[in-house]
């Protein structure tokens, strides 16, 4: 079965490239509805495909501009946020350069970021800003990059400078809201993962792509879940490390309440 997947994947992954990815381009640069309905079912073909059982627990509360923080296990993570619907994506700029999943991400106007150059995280930081003013949600990953799982990595002030830039450049906006979630790989096969299995989906590090997809395929059904916890502001006057870890300490509960 994993082979029969596995072919799909790659035949649906080519269509999404030949046809998808100008279409969705067509679709942003005319500002067509359509645009906002080729990712979700671009995210949700490829969660099918792969054997992700994605459920949702709760939702984005508050009102925008907001911004939704979660910690991150896997490259799978895109996919599962965007099955619901597809905020902007901040991402590590290796991501525009991966065969066909990079096209659509460009073509989607993810935000890549240089993470060896501090310099680039200004234009990140008014990029963010931009697309929470615009009325689009921002999803980052608090931690900076992607774990085992096991336990959720310290929170990046830095990534919460796009809130203070876009309060100080938008006064008439009281406050932004952060929304914390948390993201977990739970079960295979219908059986619960203990910490180690979990850790065996994850992908982190220097793990290669190509092998990690090959596991997943291999451990399919794999049940996925996305838990959203109570939102906080930020305001003008709110100090950004104590945001940060605030926000990180939430998604760390929330992942904690997934893990027993």
């Amino acid at each position: 079965m994993a082979y029969f997947r596995a072919c799909l994947l790659i035949l649906a992954l080519v269509a999404f490239y030949v046809i998808g990815t100008p279409l969705q381009r067509l679709a942003r640069r005319r500002g067509w509805r359509l645009a906002a309905r080729i990712p979700p079912f671009f995210a949700k073909t490829m969660c099918f495909l792969l054997g992700l059982r994605v459920v949702f627990e709760g939702a984005p509360l508050g009102p925008k501009p907001r911004m939704i923080v979660s910690n991150h296990v896997s490259w799978s993570d895109i996919l599962v946020f965007a099955s619901r619907e597809t905020p902007c994506f901040v991402a590590k700029s290796e991501v525009a350069d991966w065969p066909i999943l990079g096209a659509f991400a460009r073509v989607q106007d993810t935000i890549f970021v240089k993470r060896e150059s501090r310099s680039d995280v200004a234009r990140v930081n008014a990029a963010m800003a931009a697309k929470m003013k615009a009325g689009e949600d921002v999803l980052l990953y608090g931690e900076g990059t992607s774990s085992d799982g096991a336990d959720v990595l310290a929170f990046k002030p830095s990534l919460f400078a796009s809130a203070r830039d876009l309060l100080r450049l938008y006064p008439e906006v009281a406050a932004v809201t952060v929304q914390p979630a948390a993201i977990a790989y739970v079960a295979a096969r219908g059986k619960i993962l203990n910490a180690e299995e979990r850790r065996a989906l994850a992908w982190y590090g220097d793990a290669d792509l190509a092998p990690h997809i090959w596991t997943l395929l291999k451990h399919a059904p794999v049940e996925c879940r996305v838990r959203f916890g109570e939102a906080l502001d930020y305001r003008a006057e709110a100090d950004r490390k104590a945001v940060a870890l605030e926000t990180e300490a939430r998604v760390r509960r929330l992942a904690a309440s997934m893990a027993s």
